[in-house]
């Protein structure tokens, strides 16, 4: 990995991709003893919490038993997976037409806790703010141009591509599921629950990376920019002769002197 200082990597993306909102650190506890702050005293949901990381800079935590949202504690391994979700029920009716495409559905959704309980415990905070420890995660929200960017800068050493979620059910969570477990990069289309209480606007993606490859992405994207120059926004294409219709085109006797 590449030792780079959480603050300059912060502050180099942020300038570089222009990002509207703050790049989110997450890291999973098997213990809620080891957290650096205790949980709010009222139920939330881990989207809640990443809205408020990255909107307003806020560190917060959360136990399985002070949440609201079960398929995102089950994809962050924060409890096993309910059987609502691994039968496939839970999306009848909603998203699917059938039990059948439902399991289907619920396969295809990266849940951590399907194997079991793994963590008791996450905390979310602007990455930045990681002084001590390293997260696990970090979390990215972009537009699809800027996201493209974060692609080129994934995979310019090895063209590899990155993994896209296209369920779009609790993207957010079954990405930084897959992010840990796998870890790999993965770009997510967020789901309902992630713009109802998370505040995730109509033209947002999410990207998740483990913490250990940020800094050779940053790296890459620096790499980019002395090969190619500016990332975003994409630059149009200036170079050449308009076609205006006639009442507005010059015409040989506009050019005549009077």
């Amino acid at each position: 990995m590449a030792d780079l200082d959480k603050s300059l990597m912060v502050k180099r993306l942020t300038e570089v991709l222009h990002l509207d909102t703050g790049i989110v650190g997450i890291k999973l506890y098997r213990d809620r003893k080891d957290l650096p702050r205790r949980p709010y005293h009222w139920k939330v949901n881990i989207c809640q919490l990443v809205s408020a990381a990255r909107y307003q800079g806020k560190a917060s935590s959360g136990t399985p038993d002070l949440m609201v949202c079960a398929i995102g504690a089950a994809c962050t391994g924060l409890i096993k997976t309910p059987e609502r979700f691994t039968s496939g029920k839970a999306a009848l009716g909603r998203y699917v037409a059938d039990v059948e495409a439902g399991r289907r559905f619920m396969a295809n959704t990266y849940k951590l806790g399907d194997n079991g309980k793994v963590y008791d415990a996450i905390y979310i905070a602007p990455l930045e703010s990681y002084k001590t420890e390293d997260p696990d995660a970090v979390v990215i929200y972009a537009n699809p141009a800027q996201m493209m960017r974060l692609i080129h800068c994934c995979l310019h050493e090895t063209g590899e591509p990155v993994k896209a979620d296209t369920v779009a059910e609790a993207a957010l969570c079954s990405s930084i599921g897959f992010a840990v477990k796998e870890q790999k990069p993965i770009i997510g289309f967020p789901c309902g629950g992630d713009r109802t209480f998370g505040g995730t606007q109509k033209d947002e993606l999410v990207f998740v990376t483990p913490y250990n490859m940020l800094g050779t992405l940053v790296e890459n994207m620096e790499s980019l920019l002395m090969s190619t120059g500016q990332l975003y926004p994409v630059a149009p294409f200036n170079n050449f002769t308009p076609v205006m219709v006639q009442s507005y085109t010059m015409q040989p006797e506009d050019l005549e002197e009077k």
